[in-house]
């Protein structure tokens, strides 16, 4: 009897060792689901996605803060000085306005160039080079105006942006949270190493307007897809309306989105991407096959 329990023991112990080592081995393979790639992939997505609506943000500022987007006046504009907005993003750049051949006091149309020249450093130690230009069709806000933007030669923090982007009014205000449509095509961005991700956007934009524009804040929902850094295909989308806060954006806490949820799936992996409910921060949590992980974004803005 001793020696079958002895039999017995030894095998109950091995089979111990056994469900260990496949625990292990289970363990192994979600730590894994939270590779570095992963959140590399992740950041840097994160990180784009703030650079274009920090574009958007700008060039919808830029059209807002001159009169004569709205009222279309027939003086002569060639290479006039622009009006700057009320913000530390635009302090160090010059900005230049100009009329369109075409344009009537009923159909406004022209061009505002915002021109950070060979680079120049705002209040939050960006770094911004080369120029965003700004054509504006129609009245400001009217429904389907739109605001066109190309960018050439710009780059902020030495990551170069490119891409023409279109913002079409598609709200029935004019001045009260207007909503826009906004595309993107050959959205393009070139990391200091060389390594280079494509965006295509297909989203819409809605600028809650405050008394103070620093509370200002645009909520965004949409698609976008593209290639990484690594040249793997990705698509995202949003599950759960992006916030983005102007507060955030105008100070050293961050650009990114403080609120919302999108789904990134790359490389055919599925990962949740959840943006917190509302604090100005890098802060973001990855979710990958039930398992969640806070990672920071550490591109600036």
């Amino acid at each position: 009897m001793k020696t079958m329990n002895s039999v017995f023991k030894k095998a109950l112990a091995a089979l111990a060792v056994i469900s260990l080592g496949f625990l292990w081995s289970c363990n192994d393979d979600n730590q894994f689901d939270f590779s570095a790639n992963d959140s590399n992939n992740v950041e840097n997505e994160a990180a784009t996605e703030s650079y274009f609506e920090d574009v958007d943000d700008m060039s919808t500022l830029a059209v807002s803060a001159d009169a004569s987007t709205s009222t279309g006046s027939r003086e002569s504009s060639s290479g006039r000085q622009g009006t700057k907005p009320s913000d530390d993003r635009f302090t160090c750049a010059a900005v230049t306005f100009e009329f369109a051949a075409d344009n009537t006091l009923e159909n406004p149309h022209g061009y505002i160039t915002i021109d950070f020249g060979t680079g120049c450093t705002d209040a939050r130690n960006n770094v911004r080079k080369g120029i965003i230009k700004v054509e504006f069709k129609g009245k400001r806000f009217k429904p389907n105006s739109q605001i066109i933007t190309t960018l050439q030669g710009y780059s902020i923090n030495g990551i170069a942006i490119e891409g023409v982007r279109t913002v079409t009014n598609a709200s029935g205000s004019l001045e009260a949270n207007p909503k826009f449509t906004i595309t993107v095509q050959g959205g393009k961005s070139t990391w200091p190493d060389g390594t280079v991700a494509t965006r295509e956007v297909n989203r819409t934009r809605e600028w809650v307007r405050a008394t103070n524009p620093l509370n200002d804040e645009w909520i965004v929902t949409g698609t976008a897809a593209g290639s990484n850094r690594d040249g793997k295909t990705y698509q995202m989308e949003i599950t759960k309306p992006l916030v983005y806060k102007r507060e955030c954006a105008s100070s050293n806490k961050g650009g990114i989105a403080v609120e919302g949820t999108k789904v990134l799936t790359v490389d055919g992996k599925v990962i949740t991407i959840d943006y917190g409910s509302g604090t100005c921060d890098k802060l973001i949590t990855i979710t990958i096959n039930g398992q969640s992980k806070e990672i920071e974004v550490k591109g600036k803005m």
